[in-house]
């Protein structure tokens, strides 16, 4: 890697870490909005007197069918936030990185 090269990625990953850590808060959001959603939906099944169940697990048993796809959507939020926030980290690193090799091509 040569100093264009270095010179040419550090104007371009802060960008790029911009657009990821955006896609990161985007996908939090996202998830905290489905969960408020599939609360929503259980209040909504047992204000509605759909449960009766005398313990947690048998009250789990009767929202499910009421909850099973807000439940299914928000695993796959939750999903797409851990996948985002991995590619956040590694241009976080990658310009961290950047920026030692520039400071060590001083140096030498």
């Amino acid at each position: 890697m040569n100093r264009s090269d270095v010179i040419l990625e550090l104007q371009l990953v802060p960008e790029l870490l911009k657009q990821a850590e955006a896609i990161y808060v985007d996908a939090v959001s996202e998830l905290s909005w489905a969960k408020h959603q599939l609360l929503a939906k259980e209040c909504e099944v047992i204000g509605d007197g759909l449960v009766t169940g005398k313990n947690e697990q048998q009250r789990q048993a009767e929202i499910w069918p009421y909850t099973k796809e807000l439940q299914q959507q928000v695993l796959r939020m939750e999903d797409a936030v851990e996948h985002a926030k991995v590619e956040f980290h590694f241009y976080k690193r990658k310009l961290e990185n950047l920026q030692i090799i520039a400071k060590l091509m001083t140096i030498l």
